[in-house]
């Protein structure tokens, strides 16, 4: 009965011996799967977030020509909107049978939305920011993304030769995670431009 157990020893030796690099090759390789995943899966994102950044901000300025009352392109990088909004004055001379203040005041207001680019073109770093009112506080809408940093490549907008009332914007950018590129033009049609 011992040299059984003796002999039986050594074939689990032999076993482990041969097993063993087996395990570590099929864990290799399951580790560079996971890896080459994961990276995959990163790209994948990084170029949904170039998309969605692309799309959102052409959906921004299109909504924005559309409402607005003139633009402004002296600074073919920071094209500015300009809206007509009502600034209700109130002044209490007196109130009718319901209630109602008689003497109020409605007054036309003008309001800026600016899109400009913060940076030089093609540069890392390069991002397009909004803003509503004049002064310095600004909203990046491109460029700082958790997912994948972006980059504006060219940014431009023109009102067409033959039709004042006609808005040329060009947007490319590009993902800093997979180096690919997005380029759209559109023609927005302005119906409040003078």
């Amino acid at each position: 009965m011992f040299r059984k157990k003796l002999n039986s020893g050594g074939f689990v030796f032999a076993e482990f011996a041969i097993a063993l690099p087996l395990l570590i090759l099929l864990f290799y390789g399951l580790a560079t799967v996971g890896l080459k995943i994961f990276y995959l899966g990163k790209i994948q994102l990084a170029d949904y977030v170039l998309e969605e950044e692309v799309h959102d901000v052409l959906s921004r300025m299109i909504y924005d020509a559309r409402a607005a009352k003139s633009v402004d392109l002296s600074n073919s990088l920071a094209p500015t909107f300009v809206y007509r909004t009502i600034n209700e004055i109130k002044t209490k001379l007196g109130t009718n049978n319901y209630g109602t203040a008689v003497g109020d005041v409605i007054a036309d207001k003008e309001e800026p939305r600016v899109y400009m680019l913060v940076g030089e073109l093609g540069k890392e770093g390069s991002k397009i920011d909004y803003k509503r009112q004049t002064g310095n506080a600004t909203n990046p809408i491109t460029g700082d993304n958790y997912f994948g940093e972006t980059r504006v490549i060219e940014f431009k907008c023109s009102l067409d030769k033959n039709f004042k009332n006609v808005l040329h914007i060009t947007l490319e950018m590009q993902s800093e995670v997979s180096g690919h590129k997005i380029k759209i033009s559109t023609a927005v049609y302005m119906p409040g431009c003078d």
